[in-house]
């Protein structure tokens, strides 16, 4: 007869062992065991001796008892061949922790030109290429209407994980183009951001965070794989990062349609070029991704099989893309997102036509001389900031008493000190000190040495007495005299002239022989469309026999400059603090 103490086992899974049924017989027959019919007969058997055992070890995970709840039910019979006994057991398997499927998430946001919405964000998977892709990724999300996503992962992974992101749209503009995007070395501490700079990462392994920060100008405190650039535009560190990043994904977007529009299947190609070209940049002499030469250097180097490029064509293209990319900004109304779309709807169009030789003059000139004009009309985007002012200079105005003003530190009164300017330039007047226009009232008159201010200027012609500043309009009358509304003959020989071009005879190139800096649009040449501080440039040409080639500026029609060979640099975004140059008589 069956005798065991309890009926009720516990097992670990994954062994076959379940327990053993006690049994005797009072004559000393021999016993006989068996499982009869019961929910779960077919998953058990037992021996001779009443030993029980899983046919399969069961999984814990994935119960195949009748009930699916990891209870197993059998029904033992034992017989010692005249007389039988049957009993019911329950074995119930329970969990080894040891061989559990633990999973982890990687939370972030996805943002190209703003956030992301919709897009596959995987583990990224090898294709028979060789590239990396979401297709048949075996984990994946998508991301929210604000970018964000979370990723869950098996913890026991032992495979480099690297994170891709795929398709999706700007919900701002609704513009579903999208480069692929990519992140390595993801990490569950911190909420990540898979962005254009993290992609630069994910394919080069030349780069750094660090390194790549330098390279391109982005604040060193500012983490790549961890800072949403877009949670704080005003902040200056991340609205840079913001800047960088839609930026670099213009550059990928546009030269890889035109490769593609070129003959070149491998969109890639274009993103090594341009990798190289950061790479191998100087970081201590530019570090703009609107660059000229950064841009040239790309355009040198991208493939273009169908096109033999000739000079002018690379002049018209290095020219037309970094003036656009020289203009974008990153503000809380998303227009950074709104320079994307056009970038992709008009500049990449641009471009293949300046190739093609199907773009008039005309319009590669709005782009790189008007380009914010060629964007509105272009796009209808109106109320456009320019982040670039090259038509104010400031001139700085001190005082020797009430005898006499200094502009720039030129004695104003004895020196006949001339300020040209022309319509659209603002001038501004900026007191060495705080007391230099409260003692001494600094206006301006058609008339010399107006010290009544009968004749003073206002509003209507420009002049702002708040601001100390002359925005010169059609309005502007053509010659002007500063002077001080309390003492005379502190401004005598001074005077402003409004013209319409430059004459260069006028201007100081004795005090001002030595190298200059100038703040404005390169007009022709190799570096044509190149904006910001161009230097070391000079006023008159060098000794006969070295080397120097001139420059022109958009701003500055009727003045040409000389740089002497492999010196000096073209539209370089911050100051290099040399003397800079302005429209005035003596320096």
């Amino acid at each position: 007869m069956i005798d065991s103490s309890t009926t009720t086992y516990s097992v670990l899974e994954n062994q076959t062992s379940a327990f053993t049924v006690s049994a005797s017989d009072a004559d000393g027959d021999t016993l006989t065991y068996s499982i009869s019919s019961a929910d779960d007969s077919a998953l058990m058997s037992i021996n001779s001796s009443g030993v029980v055992t899983f046919i399969s070890s069961p999984d814990f995970e994935l119960p195949s008892d009748a009930n699916t709840d990891n209870n197993y039910q059998i029904t033992v019979t034992v017989s010692d061949g005249t007389l039988s006994d049957s009993e019911n057991f329950t074995v119930t398997v329970t969990n080894d922790t040891t061989d559990d499927v633990t999973s982890t998430n990687f939370d972030g946001v996805l943002i190209r030109d703003g956030y992301i919405q919709s897009a596959t964000v995987c583990m990224a998977v090898t294709d028979a290429d060789g590239d990396d892709t979401c297709e048949g990724a075996t984990y994946s999300t998508t991301t929210n209407s604000d970018g964000s996503f979370s990723l869950e992962i098996d913890d026991n992974i032992t495979a480099t994980i690297k994170l891709l992101a795929e398709d999706g749209f700007n919900p701002v503009t609704d513009d579903a183009d999208s480069f692929t995007m990519g992140l390595i070395d993801p990490t569950t501490d911190q909420n990540l951001v898979i962005s254009p700079l993290s992609t630069m990462l994910y394919g080069d392994n030349r780069f750094s965070y660090e390194s790549l920060k330098e390279k391109l100008g982005v604040d060193s405190n500012f983490m790549i794989r961890f800072d949403d650039p877009y949670l704080s535009v005003n902040s200056a560190a991340s609205n840079k990062a913001a800047l960088v990043n839609t930026q670099l994904l213009m550059m990928y977007e546009a030269l890889s349609a035109l490769q593609s529009q070129s003959g070149v299947s491998d969109n890639l190609t274009a993103v090594s070029t341009i990798n190289d070209a950061i790479f191998n940049r100087d970081a201590s002499t530019e570090t703009s991704l609107g660059d000229t030469t950064l841009v040239r250097d790309v355009l040198l180097n991208l493939d273009l099989p169908n096109y033999t490029v000739t000079n002018t064509q690379l002049e018209n293209l290095s020219g037309s893309f970094s003036s656009f990319l020289q203009k974008v900004y990153v503000d809380s109304n998303n227009e950074q997102t709104y320079f994307s779309m056009t970038a992709r709807d008009h500049v990449t169009p641009l471009l293949k036509g300046i190739l093609d030789d199907t773009v008039d003059s005309t319009e590669i000139d709005q782009i790189m001389f008007d380009t914010l004009q060629w964007i509105s009309d272009k796009s209808l985007r109106t109320n456009l900031t320019d982040v670039e002012d090259f038509r104010t200079t400031s001139y700085t105005v001190g005082n020797s008493g009430s005898a006499y003003y200094t502009v720039d530190g030129v004695n104003a009164d004895s020196t006949a000190l001339v300020i040209y300017a022309k319509v659209g330039d603002t001038i501004v007047f900026e007191p060495t000190a705080s007391n230099v226009f409260t003692a001494h009232p600094f206006e301006i008159s058609t008339s010399q040495n107006d010290t009544a201010g009968n004749n003073n200027i206002g509003s209507n012609e420009g002049w702002s007495q708040s601001n100390n500043s002359l925005t010169v309009t059609a309005d502007t009358p053509t010659v002007l005299y500063p002077h001080c509304g309390v003492h005379s003959g502190m401004y005598t020989n001074g005077r402003i002239e409004i013209v319409t071009t430059f004459d260069q005879s006028k201007l100081d190139i004795n005090q001002a022989s030595g190298a200059l800096e100038v703040n404005g649009t390169v007009s022709v040449g190799p570096f044509k469309g190149a904006s910001g501080f161009t230097h070391k440039v000079y006023l008159r040409t060098a000794d006969a026999g070295d080397s120097q080639h001139a420059h022109e500026f958009k701003e500055y029609p009727g003045i040409t400059f000389y740089m002497p060979a492999g010196q000096g640099y073209h539209g370089q975004t911050s100051s290099s603090g040399e003397l800079s140059f302005k429209t005035k008589s003596h320096y």
